[in-house]
């Protein structure tokens, strides 16, 4: 027999101590019949769920974007871990939900390193760069660029370590995900092939997305389980060279109207092409980051078990569509309930003239407007109203209609087969990431999820 004592421990279901009872658990595996029909483990093929209701979720959203607001963004640290905490959760794999383990102070004091590093590290470069920009150049310009172009090795190293932070912070079954150092490798390859896409006048932007999710993939661990990326970039690009067909065919549009101008059957064609053209640029656009989701993740293995993914573009694109659709009407409803209380609080601390010069039309005076505003309560509901119509709200909705839906549209279309094979995924040791993301924080790199 093998002994296990002196490493980590194997995967021992019963060990696992999740955020719900073994009860609860045994509980759901008796009723919920789909749950019982997944225990695939033997014949191959599991389906994750997607399980969490929109109420809490707008909740959860709205308190915490006033909460930053009012700590002037100190608390948006424990926004960003909350809502993380909160969508974990929600995806299940055989009933277990996903535990996210990262904290807002982690990621506050990540934070306020990476702000003294790259203050040192860009107050350097500057230094450096106006020293030969003057001396040599005579341009201020040149130095403007060349501090912008020092800056992006630290975006793509920023961009690896927060990907690595939430990896090491991600658990299912009690077991760790993790990654590899490999920044600085990450951020020269990014440069090289974002070189290679801008001389290539973006043909190779599919070999660069490519690339960087294999290094990224073949980096990250289940426990002491690998992942490895598949496939080629090939796959990628013969959905991307649709976007230049449809560019061709707006740049003949343009040529004709040029070519022929004054005759109005080729201006009604040209613009029609062109507008249409212009339309389907974008659709198609949407559509080739769905596929690349798809593509990816239907080519990605981990030990035994490997993934694949069949959610549809046309999902993806109609749930955005509504979802900007809702988040939109409801702003504009919501903005205008608010600027009707805010009229009734101006009624009460400004009185009938005030109300009256604001009905007819001719304004509020300069001395109005600013005993007015010398009010405590009018100050604060001018600033509330002000936060919650561009901010708080749209950013709650946004989550419920549109990262919701399509959060769960990809991840019930997943399914892993040889799911069996996790079950000897073996403890990974726990990765400090001390740094937390700190650095895509400072440098307002967005990551995402990072699933």
């Amino acid at each position: 027999m093998t002994d296990d004592t002196a490493g980590p421990k194997p995967w021992d279901i019963e060990q696992f101590k999740g955020v719900r009872r073994h009860a609860e658990r045994k509980r759901d595996w008796e009723d919920d019949e789909d749950l019982v029909l997944d225990q695939s483990y033997r014949t191959g093929k599991v389906v994750p769920k997607y399980d969490t209701d929109g109420p809490s979720l707008l909740w959860l959203a709205l308190k915490t974007a006033i909460l930053t607001v009012l700590t002037v963004g100190f608390y948006r640290f424990w926004m960003v871990a909350r809502l993380r905490r909160h969508y974990w959760n929600a995806i299940r794999i055989q009933g277990d939900p996903f535990e996210y383990t990262g904290t807002g102070l982690e990621k506050l004091l990540g934070f306020l390193v990476a702000v003294i590093v790259l203050a040192v590290y860009l107050g350097l470069v500057n230094i450096g760069l106006v020293f030969l920009g003057l001396s040599y150049v005579q341009d201020d310009s040149f130095v403007i660029l060349a501090s912008v172009f020092a800056s992006m090795p630290l975006i793509f190293f920023a961009v690896y370590r927060a990907q690595r932070y939430i990896m090491a912070r991600t658990r299912w079954r009690g077991i760790r995900f993790g990654m590899d150092n490999g920044a600085w490798g990450y951020s020269v390859r990014a440069m090289w092939l974002w070189f290679l896409t801008l001389v290539t006048g973006g043909l190779l932007y599919p070999y660069l997305q490519f690339k960087l999710a294999k290094f990224i993939t073949d980096r990250t661990y289940f426990g002491d389980q690998k992942f490895e990326q598949r496939g080629s970039w090939a796959g990628l690009f013969a959905y991307w060279i649709w976007l230049y067909i449809v560019i061709g065919m707006m740049g003949l549009a343009i040529w004709g109207l040029a070519a022929d101008q004054g005759n109005p059957a080729t201006t009604v064609i040209g613009w029609v092409i062109f507008f249409v053209g212009y339309i389907t640029f974008f659709v198609l656009l949407l559509r080739y980051e769905v596929v690349v989701f798809r593509y990816l993740w239907s080519n990605r293995h981990l030990g035994e078990a490997s993934f694949e993914n069949n959610v549809t573009p046309g999902s993806i694109i109609s749930a955005y569509v509504v979802g900007t659709l809702l988040v939109s009407v409801i702003t504009t409803i919501v903005a205008f309930a608010l600027i009707m209380a805010v009229g009734a609080i101006v009624t009460m601390l400004g009185g009938a003239e005030m109300v009256e010069s604001l009905r007819t039309g001719r304004g509020v005076g300069q001395a109005e407007m600013a005993a007015l505003m010398q009010q405590p309560v009018m100050l604060i509901a001018t600033i509330v109203l002000i936060y919650l119509i561009f901010f708080a709200v749209p950013f709650a909705l946004s989550q419920v209609f549109i990262t919701k839906p399509i959060l769960k549209r990809k991840a019930e279309a997943m399914h892993i087969r040889d799911a069996q094979s996790l079950m000897q995924s073996r403890q990974r040791e726990h990765d400090h990431a001390a740094e937390a993301g700190g650095f895509a924080d400072a440098l307002g790199v967005d990551v995402g999820a990072g699933i």
